[in-house]
């Protein structure tokens, strides 16, 4: 019997995609510069190539902080302030929280049944931010972070520490839903979570670490 539920953030409750465009429109325009289709396609390639790196523990979140906008800058043959344009980029990155569709009424309902949580590898009080301004907090028991942990998803110590802070529920009784295979499916089965991949591009495969697939938040619904 599921008594807990785990909820990745990033591009499962909120829309990290459109919550980033906005958020950098506003720090292009703090600082004079074009935003454009280009822009945020080097954006989400270049961040998204970091952050696997920090999965695999190739580089550490500071040197992703320190050099995410002068590598897109330099792709772009841009001169721009890259330490500048990343500061903005935190900052506005708070404010502009959009959930993804079915994000709100899911919390609602799963909080109904379960004690529900957030597993993130974001800093907690920027999620803390987000999820409030978005609407999602007062569904939220409690934040898991990279800040609890001591390490990232999808380390293995990341979910045990994840264990210890949603006791009494057992692994057994936990089930985790994201859309990273990787980050949540991999790591989430590997300490005995039921996984629930949120397969948001429409991939054909089902890996066998996923235990259900969905591809809108509501079928999460016909599952918990």
């Amino acid at each position: 019997m599921i008594k807990a539920v785990i909820l990745d953030v990033d591009n499962t409750l909120l829309d990290f995609n459109l919550s980033a465009k906005a958020t950098i429109k506003a720090a292009f325009r703090d600082m004079g510069l074009t935003f454009s289709d280009q822009v945020f396609r080097t954006f989400l390639r270049v961040n998204d190539g970091l952050w696997l790196k920090i999965e695999r523990k190739e580089i550490t979140r500071e040197e992703l902080h320190a050099t995410r906008w002068n590598i897109i800058f330099r792709e772009l043959g841009e001169e721009a302030d890259g330490l500048l344009t990343e500061r903005l980029f935190l900052k506005y990155l708070e404010e502009y929280a959009i959930p993804v569709d079915g994000a709100v009424d899911l919390v609602k309902y799963l909080s109904a049944k379960y004690a529900v949580y957030t597993a993130s590898n974001a800093p907690y009080l920027q999620q803390v931010k987000r999820l409030t301004v978005s609407g999602i907090m007062p569904y939220i028991s409690k934040i898991l972070s990279f800040e609890n942990a001591g390490v990232h998803k999808p380390q293995k110590r990341f979910f045990e520490e994840c264990l210890k802070a949603i006791l009494p529920a057992t692994a057994a009784e936990t089930a985790i839903a994201g859309d990273s295979l990787s980050a949540d499916m991999k790591g989430g089965k590997d300490v005995g979570f039921t996984t629930v991949w949120f397969n948001r591009g429409d991939k054909s495969e089902k890996p066998a670490f996923c235990d259900y697939v969905v591809k809108n938040l509501a079928e999460i619904k016909n599952i918990l």
